[in-house]
């Protein structure tokens, strides 16, 4: 099975920062960068896509939030049962996303990732297709493996996938005193 990645990962926690901190992040980007930040909030909305996606009856859905990307990939491959492979550079992130984590000190594939899907299908092409139709920007990210390893690759270099972490957006609340 292929793995599909719906939106952008990490926006959910670009906007929050775009919101709650915007006043620093002027003193460092522009402010039409920072305004784009916190103009993914229209992406972050899930129910149409929740729809579009059930149609499709893909084998395996999980919703992208707190522990991002990364935590995303250990559930489902827990519920599936299964291993997984996914190439690190397929998974969409938008720039802002980056430029905002790296400002922080923190990982975008970490990160409150709401208004994205992590979905399983036997055909991720079609799905992606079908799903782009409807405005819906998606990647196929991987596919399922037998076994149990959680591999990652990135440039040719193979890692395992951790055991869920605690989601980045602690460490910027922690700075702050919130916890």
């Amino acid at each position: 099975m292929d793995l599909i990645v719906t939106k952008w990962i990490g926006m959910e926690a670009a906007v929050m920062l775009a919101h709650d901190r915007k006043e620093e992040l002027l003193q460092r980007f522009p402010a039409a960068f920072v305004h784009a930040a916190a103009g993914m909030q229209r992406s972050i909305s899930i129910p149409e896509d929740a729809r579009a996606v059930s149609r499709f009856q893909p084998d395996g859905v999980c919703p992208l939030g707190e522990g991002g990307i990364f935590t995303a990939l250990w559930n489902l491959a827990e519920q599936m049962e299964s291993g997984l492979e996914v190439d690190l550079r397929k998974i969409p992130v938008r720039q802002e996303t980056i430029e905002i984590c790296e400002y922080f000190d923190i990982n975008p594939y970490n990160v409150l990732s709401g208004g994205s899907f992590l979905i399983a299908a036997r055909d991720g092409a079609a799905l992606a297709e079908e799903l782009s139709h409807q405005d819906i920007p998606t990647a196929v990210i991987g596919r399922m493996t037998k076994g149990n390893d959680r591999i990652l690759w990135n440039a040719g270099n193979k890692r395992f996938l951790d055991r869920p972490q605690r989601d980045e957006m602690y460490k910027v609340n922690r700075r702050e005193g919130i916890e």
